[in-house]
């Protein structure tokens, strides 16, 4: 079946901008939290394994208990299980570390820069590789949205180092994953794409922690630490899950940007819940966000609707001949 027959086939886009929508909230939330459970962790990178092992753990579960979900791992072939292992070495583990290394020797302003601008390579990588065609009113709400999330920051504190380029080469990494797995997801399940990013890509971080001699840590865990490992990783697991619904049922382009607006959630908690050590984000970055991310809504839904509605009927009138 042609690529364009799938996406006849598939739901409405806007179910991904929905749960694109759902995705935001959850990572906004995630943000104000992981900034209370960031400080009790010495190592911020042991803290992001276990989180995201509480993910790979839990999505091991329907493989285990639904035959259906294992069969279809059985049907991959060896070409998809390249992919899927790449994945999980792009998205799910060496980003990671190399994000939080980064972290550690690069400049805070250039570091939260080259983050943030993650979702605007996805777009690039997405027309390139996906052959996404976003309209100019959309690459306008993409730049809005950018110029929102980076507004406030002092662009003159700008410098480059090697933490820099650590935290430059996770986000290429990133947007890359972010690519592949709407690839995979032409052909393969929600579920089996994402277990694959989450599981063994933790499975991968795990490795990479006790090839440094860190998993002793683990056993020194007070109960404060245990509890945030577990309650992050279950807001990680909503994330993920909503993040690949909205990249299965919309553009990668707009699955991923309007996630970048998080900041406007979290902006909301620390007003009504303040926090040291979280910024809310200033007033004209806020009002830039809210506006860009409107303007995807309206824009970006009607375009991806429309192309979606042209596949279907031309899936109809081949029905129809067949």
């Amino acid at each position: 079946m042609s690529m364009s027959m799938k996406q006849a086939q598939s739901p409405d886009p806007r179910i991904g901008y929905a749960f694109a929508g759902l995705n935001a909230i959850i990572s906004g939330i995630a943000i104000y939290v992981n900034s209370l459970g960031v400080k009790l962790f010495a190592d911020a990178t042991l803290y992001t394994t276990l989180k995201n092992l509480v993910v790979g753990l839990a999505l091991l579960l329907p493989f285990a208990f639904f035959a259906s979900r294992r069969a279809e791992w059985k049907r991959l072939t060896g070409r998809q299980w390249s992919l899927l292992l790449l994945l999980a070495v792009i998205g799910g583990s060496v980003p990671y570390v190399l994000f939080f290394s980064g972290l550690k020797l690069g400049t805070p302003v250039t570091s939260s820069l080259l983050n943030h601008a993650q979702f605007l390579l996805v777009a690039f990588l997405a027309v390139l590789f996906l052959r996404e065609r976003p309209g100019i009113i959309v690459w306008l709400a993409l730049l809005t949205l950018l110029v929102g999330t980076i507004w406030g920051m002092s662009i003159t504190s700008l410098r480059w180092g090697t933490g820099d380029t650590l935290v430059a080469a996770s986000t290429v990494l990133f947007a890359a994953g972010v690519v592949l797995a709407k690839y995979l997801l032409h052909d393969l399940s929600t579920v089996t794409v994402m277990t694959a990013k989450m599981s063994i890509g933790s499975l991968f971080l795990v490795i990479y922690v006790a090839a440094t001699g860190r998993m002793g840590m683990i056993a020194h865990l007070s109960y404060a630490q245990w509890t945030f490992v577990v309650v992050t990783g279950l807001i990680l697991l909503a994330f993920t899950v909503t993040a690949f619904l909205a990249l299965r049922y919309a553009s990668a382009t707009v699955a991923t940007a309007i996630p970048a607006a998080a900041p406007l959630i979290t902006t909301a908690l620390v007003i009504f819940i303040p926090q040291v050590g979280v910024k809310p984000t200033p007033v004209p970055g806020v009002i830039l966000m809210a506006l860009a991310v409107l303007i995807l809504f309206i824009a970006g839904s009607w375009q991806e609707v429309q192309t979606w509605r042209k596949g279907k009927r031309t899936l109809t009138r081949v029905e129809a001949t067949a």
